[in-house]
This record gives structure tokens, C-alpha cells and sequence, in this order.
């Protein structure tokens, strides 16, 4: 008889274990943050939206880049004006404006392949990357744009509302960061929108140690 209780405890303990720790799983999985790429087609399209743009930047077609860009999610660019980075959201991209005005798009060439790994660090002390090449990393999500907000939130409360803070940092969990190293890098986040790939920010602050 004591066996058959101590049989029936540890039954009761398995089970309530299993379901605490499927809780666990399914709170912490956010439903708006996307999946990994897995299978070889779509790895494939997402390298595809990738070097289309890279290349459409390179040889500074507007059309060919704006193609990329979806007219809802709009075109963000961070710069830095000062010490401090922000950014500016616009509808397109256009070579002959550039933002900010006074920072001209650079032509150079790209001979390095995609490759999807973790992306490398800029050192202002030495001034090399920690890698070079061209990398875009899908186990983790850019938090640019969320802590530039963030910090402009904590000097000037009406910068950015609660509704707007989420609807940034829902659109980074959809993101993946991509850099390409050079003498002038190129970076920028893509976005998932119903199933395709968007450009949908070009950080022209990052690796810039003048400020």
C-alpha cells in the first residue's frame, strides 16, 4: 500500500513538474518575434533581399533600393548629429539626399561573400573590426531604434509614448542586423512583413568615433 502511494506521488510531482516548465516555455515565447530561418529556401530569400540591396547601395540605384522598402514600414536612419545617436524615419531612400544631408552616401566595392554568423564589433581605440566580412546574425534581434528611444524618453518625456516604444521594439523582434565591413561600413536591419523581407534601417552611426 505504500508503494502504491509513494508510485502515485511521484506521478503526481512528473506531472506538475512538466506543466510548470511548459508554462514557462510558453510565456516567455513572444508571438510577434519570427522564427530563424531554417530550410534552404528560406535562407536563400533572405540572401537574396540582402544582396539585392547591397548591391542596388553600392551602385546607388534608387529605384532598385526602394523596391526593397515597404511603403508602411517606411525607411529609418540612425545617425549622430552630436554625442549622442537619433534617428530619422523617411519614406525612401534617395542618393542625391542623403540623411543626414551633410554625410554624402560612399561608393565602394564589396567583394566579400554573406556568411550567417555573429556580427563583429567596431574598436574606436584601434580602429579595426574584430572580423571583416559580410555577416548577418539570425539568433538575435537589433535593439538600436528601442535604445536611442529609450534614452531620449528619460530627458524629454513627450519624445516617445508607451504605444510607440512597443511598436519599436515589436518591429526589432521581426529584425535581423546585417553589417558590411569597410572604410565607410555598410549596416542595416531587415524586416519580416507577411512573409517577405523588407529593408527597413541604415545605421550610418555606428563604427563613426569622430563624436
Amino acid at each position: 500500500m505504500k508503494s502504491l502511494f509513494f508510485t502515485i506521488f511521484c506521478a503526481i510531482l512528473l506531472f506538475s513538474s512538466c506543466n510548470q516548465n511548459k508554462g514557462k516555455e510558453g510565456g516567455d515565447q513572444d508571438s510577434t518575434q519570427i522564427k530563424a530561418p531554417q530550410s534552404e529556401e528560406e535562407i536563400q530569400l533572405l540572401s537574396e533581399v540582402i544582396t539585392r540591396f547591397v548591391r542596388a547601395y553600392i551602385s546607388q540605384d534608387n529605384q532598385k533600393a526602394n523596391a526593397l522598402i515597404h511603403p508602411d514600414l517606411g525607411f529609418t536612419v540612425i545617425h549622430r548629429p552630436g554625442v549622442a545617436d537619433v534617428f530619422t524615419k523617411v519614406d525612401s531612400i534617395d542618393f542625391a539626399q542623403p540623411v543626414p544631408e551633410y554625410f554624402p552616401y560612399p561608393t565602394f566595392s564589396n567583394d566579400y561573400v554573406l556568411t550567417f554568423e555573429s556580427l563583429p564589433a567596431f574598436d574606436c581605440g584601434t580602429e579595426k573590426w574584430t572580423k571583416e566580412g559580410f555577416f548577418c546574425d539570425t539568433t538575435s534581434h537589433p535593439d538600436q531604434l528601442s535604445r536611442i528611444a529609450a534614452f531620449q524618453r528619460e530627458f524629454n518625456q513627450h519624445e516617445f509614448s508607451e504605444s510607440q516604444m512597443e511598436e519599436i521594439k515589436n518591429a526589432e523582434r521581426k529584425s535581423y542586423r546585417v553589417i558590411l565591413t569597410s572604410r565607410d561600413p555598410l549596416i542595416f536591419h531587415l524586416q519580416q512583413q507577411e512573409g517577405v523581407w523588407y529593408i527597413t534601417v541604415l545605421d550610418r552611426a555606428y563604427a563613426g568615433c569622430d563624436a
